[in-house]
């Protein structure tokens, strides 16, 4: 019997691993989080503002976030009833989870030329632990906006600049964070591969999403500053994020370390950009930046939460996909984000544990990033066109 035949098929393993997911999801639906959660203190009282309001509340002045996820918890209240709020809002996350695993498939698919892979690689990151925890686990919006990101990459790749922005556009309605992977649109005007007009799709997505909001009510003042608001909304130079500010607690004064922070994370957003322009200008370049900054940044700023490497998370996966060697990478930051989620659902103290893997995952990417030569791509096509 040939070899070949005892395998099993990418279809199979992505249907088994599919199946692995639901399962997982359902156990973690019924998780509500700590008493001081987002479920108890945010999520459920802006159910309550929703069901007593009607369609006027996605106007969404009662919640700290955007309201592009009001728009969707009104959504949620119609399920709410039959499943509850927790449940609820939790499936809010089901085709965003669905989404985010075929863009890491996708965006494989660029870099390999393989479908197979592609199919193994959405498989993975459709039980990716991080991905289920923090979907179906905190029940938080991360996942709706890295999908955006994660598809936005994947368009850039494919040479799509306008609908690429639009996406990060989109991204960036849901979540700030969004801004982690912006020193790759850098990238793309200095490689000529996005010119400054398509930039200006950004911010234009970013008030179309807010268009509902606006018309039930909001002044526009408050849409376009609420990002500038949620900024003063912790004074902690560090919510357990597994970076060195966590270790600076308690050491170093509030303001001068939203300072110092601030100062170091424009110096590695330029570092990115100025090694940007000395890679080769492929697609496994326009992921490695993207996954580059995605964990650099929130790894150096200042008032970072744990579940702020998410997009991270996805991003080395499909990386690692691209370059077997950085498969460590990829565990080492899963690894640091799953001991630092730790400490939100069990309150322990476990960022500075999860300091360590992520430090190991950010300096393998880094170095790569340093390393890479346009030489490298010579070799690489070399190689493609030798089998």
């Amino acid at each position: 019997m040939n070899d070949r035949s005892k395998e099993i098929s990418p279809n199979v393993i992505l249907a088994m691993m599919a199946a692995t997911a639901l399962v997982a999801a359902r156990a973690l639906l019924p998780i509500k989080g700590p008493p001081d959660g987002d479920f108890p203190l945010f999520l459920i009282p802006w159910l309550d503002a929703i069901r007593e309001r009607g369609l006027a509340s996605i106007s969404g002045e009662f919640s700290m976030y955007t309201p592009p996820y009001i728009y969707l918890l009104n959504v949620a209240s119609l399920i709410e009833p039959a499943v509850g709020p927790v449940t609820a809002v939790k499936l809010l996350n089901a085709p965003f989870v669905a989404a985010l695993a075929v863009g890491i498939g996708a965006v494989v698919r660029q870099t390999t030329g393989d479908w197979d892979m592609a199919k193994i690689a959405t498989a993975i990151g459709i039980v990716s632990p991080t991905l289920l925890l923090n979907a179906f686990g905190y029940g938080q919006c991360d996942v709706i906006y890295a999908s955006f990101l994660v598809w936005f990459v994947y368009l850039a790749m494919r040479d799509r600049p306008a609908l690429a922005c639009v996406l990060f556009g989109l991204a960036l309605s849901f979540k700030l964070q969004a801004m982690f992977v912006s020193p790759l649109l850098i990238a793309l005007l200095l490689w000529r591969q996005m010119k400054l007009w398509h930039l200006v799709l950004i911010p234009l997505t970013y008030v179309v999403m807010m268009v509902p909001a606006a018309m039930a009510g909001r002044p526009w003042a408050d849409l376009l500053t609420i990002y500038l608001h949620q900024g003063h909304f912790t004074h902690s130079i560090s919510v357990n994020a597994q970076n060195p500010w966590w270790l600076l607690r308690g050491l170093i004064d509030y303001q001068v370390g939203v300072a110092v922070g601030l100062a170091i994370g424009a110096l590695a957003g330029t570092l990115i950009v100025w090694r940007s322009v000395r890679l080769p200008r492929d697609v496994v370049s326009t992921l490695l930046i993207a996954t580059v900054a995605a964990a650099l940044l929130p790894y150096v700023l200042p008032k970072m939460h744990e579940r702020y490497f998410f997009v991270a998370d996805m991003l080395t996966i499909a990386l690692a996909f691209s370059r077997p060697r950085l498969w460590p990478a990829a565990v080492f930051i899963q690894a640091g984000s799953l001991i630092a989620s730790i400490s939100y659902f069990a309150q322990l103290g476990t960022a500075g544990l999860a300091f360590v893997p992520t430090t190991f995952g950010v300096g393998i990417l880094l170095r790569e990033l340093l390393v890479r030569t346009p030489e490298e791509r010579e070799v690489e096509i070399g190689r493609h066109a030798s089998t």
